[in-house]
């Protein structure tokens, strides 16, 4: 929200093409059921959000845990992990894990090949991820002028995590968290 009660976008366009730079370098983008449900992210990336053709598309992965979550077709491979076979076509991969332990399912995606993956989940599944040490790395971005606003309230998504490093990114900052030798490599 603006100072005068607008909504304004979550990102700005640095944060879009810094994102989609991010989903061209992993395996696979993982999303919630929650997140795939309400949202219906394509969790590709897009020429006009990167600045230039991509020169590969990620996998798409989704941690359904009980829901049932219909796959619209696609090219792409698609991995769905829970305890529902999934409504899909072809190109989907049905990874039965029941219950909230990522350990299985992760080394279950390693065997199909994916072995980098960028979760772009809500808090259900940041939260499992963070709470189960899953992640080297966590990269929070706050539309805000203020760092310590950006801290604060990436705060009440990662209650605990100090950030460790936070850096001007377009219009808002770009907070880092995660293992001080990974940051140092910086924010790729």
């Amino acid at each position: 929200m603006s100072a005068g009660g607008a909504a304004l976008p979550i990102s700005c366009q640095c944060d879009w093409q810094r994102v989609h730079a991010l989903r061209e370098s992993y395996d696979a983008v993982a999303v919630g059921a929650g997140t795939w449900i309400n949202d219906r992210p394509r969790l590709n990336v897009r020429p006009e959000s990167l600045g230039r053709e991509p020169r590969r598309q990620p996998a798409r992965v989704i941690f359904a845990g009980t829901r049932d979550c219909c796959l619209p077709p696609d090219v792409r491979r698609t991995f769905v992990v829970g305890d529902r076979t999934p409504d899909s076509d072809e190109n989907a991969v049905f990874i039965h894990c029941p219950g909230h332990g990522l350990a299985a399912a992760l080394e279950s995606l390693g065997r199909h090949g994916v072995s980098s993956l960028l979760v772009e989940g809500g808090p259900t599944l940041l939260s499992s991820f963070v709470a189960q040490g899953f992640f080297d790395r966590i990269t929070v971005f706050v539309r805000t002028d203020s760092d310590a606003a950006a801290a604060q309230a990436a705060g009440v998504a990662l209650p605990g995590l100090p950030a460790l490093q936070a850096d001007r990114l377009g219009e808002g900052v770009l907070l880092g968290y995660g293992k001080k030798e990974i940051l140092a490599r910086r924010f790729e």
